[in-house]
């Protein structure tokens, strides 16, 4: 797969460079966009020690974007994609692209293939949804099934054209470790050669998806595969996801499954992580359920793997959130709901076993 994507990635080069000298084109100029989630919660633990039960929550983030197409046809593009609040990965996905005829390559510190063309159940709202939230209970586990322990480790990535609805993806990541824009430490400072790889290696990953409609249908469904070799005597670690999506006739159904082994270099640690949910919507309007689980098992809690890392221990986690989302006006959503988190043995919040989330908020894009 190194090869395959390594010598793709010299294609586009010489293409590039056999473009001539002189070229229409013009010098990439950067927009501005983003978005902004903002909720007002009210939250009730199972274990109310220093529990706040009120808060404001906030996530957002700024997306410095731009391309440029190429007399041949190619175009070339970057994403600089900003954190709104202040955050250890303050800069997060940072990354160029090139697509043509070819299909697409992506360059730097953005999300693997199996991530990017993953398709989980749907949320009836943004911000709390249960795949990869932006907001959750303290202390619980997201159980998301989005293929998501490479991160936005700096990588290769290459997607094919898509073809009667099938489309494939491939990323090559040589340090598992390393990510632009985080703070700079041994084994990660994107402004100096590798010179410790660290805990983890190199890390690959696949993907292909499926999309088309017929007739009232549309189906949305992804298959994703991912590997991360580790150094010394920590187990590698892999993971597979799988997603399909339903619509017809103002109803979107789907679910999601993901498999990880080994799971933080521990020989035996198995997780799995699942979801389901539906939605229904006319006009400026949607509301829905969505249901998510995940299952710890093969690791006792205290104990370390070869590399150091702590253990999380084994249990169960399950989550529901229920609401519905209004659409104001062009970028302005209304949204609002609750969530039940309840987890059993050590996947549990640092509140308490249990916990219930009201919700009311405003998500801006720009």
């Amino acid at each position: 797969m190194k090869k395959v994507i390594l010598g793709t990635t010299a294609l586009v080069a010489a293409s590039a460079l056999t473009a001539g000298s002189a070229s229409a084109a013009e010098k990439i100029k950067l927009n501005v966009g983003g978005y902004l989630q903002t909720s007002f919660i009210a939250v009730d633990y199972d274990n109310d020690t220093n529990q706040l039960p009120t808060d404001i929550r906030h996530e957002g983030e700024v997306f410095f974007t731009g391309s440029t197409t190429l007399d041949n046809g190619l175009k070339f593009g970057v994403n600089i994609q900003l954190e709104a609040r202040e955050t250890v990965d303050q800069v997060d996905e940072t990354f160029m692209y090139v697509s043509g005829s070819f299909g697409r390559v992506n360059v730097g510190s953005e999300d693997s293939a199996a991530y990017l063309m993953h398709y989980a159940s749907p949320s009836p709202v943004p911000a709390w949804g249960l795949n990869s939230p932006n907001a959750k209970a303290s202390g619980f586990e997201t159980p998301a099934t989005t293929p998501n322990m490479l991160g936005d480790t700096d990588k290769i990535t290459y997607f094919t054209p898509r073809f009667s609805g099938f489309q494939l993806g491939a990323s090559y990541t040589p340090d598992g470790d390393k990510e632009t824009g985080r703070t700079a430490s041994a084994n990660n400072n994107p402004y100096e050669p590798t010179n410790d790889e660290g805990d983890a290696d190199e890390a690959y990953s696949v993907g292909v998806n499926y999309v088309n409609k017929f007739n009232s249908v549309s189906i949305k469904a992804s298959l994703g595969y991912q590997l991360l070799t580790r150094s010394g005597t920590a187990e590698d670690t892999d993971e597979i996801g799988a997603g399909i999506q339903l619509g017809f006739g103002g109803f979107t159904i789907g679910g999601a499954y993901k498999f990880t082994d080994d799971e933080g270099g521990f020989d035996g640690a198995e997780r799995q992580n699942w979801d389901i949910g539906v939605t229904y919507g006319q006009g400026p309007w949607k509301i829905g359920i969505q249901y998510a689980g995940a299952d710890s098992d093969g690791r006792d809690t205290g104990d370390t793997n070869a590399l150091g890392a702590a253990n999380i221990g084994d249990g169960e986690q399950h989550a529901v959130v229920v609401g519905g989302q209004y659409v104001l006006g062009p970028g302005i959503t209304a949204f609002g709901g609750v969530q039940f988190w309840d987890g059993e043995d050590d996947l549990v919040g640092s509140e308490g076993e249990d916990a219930t989330i009201f919700f009311i908020g405003t998500a801006l894009s720009f």
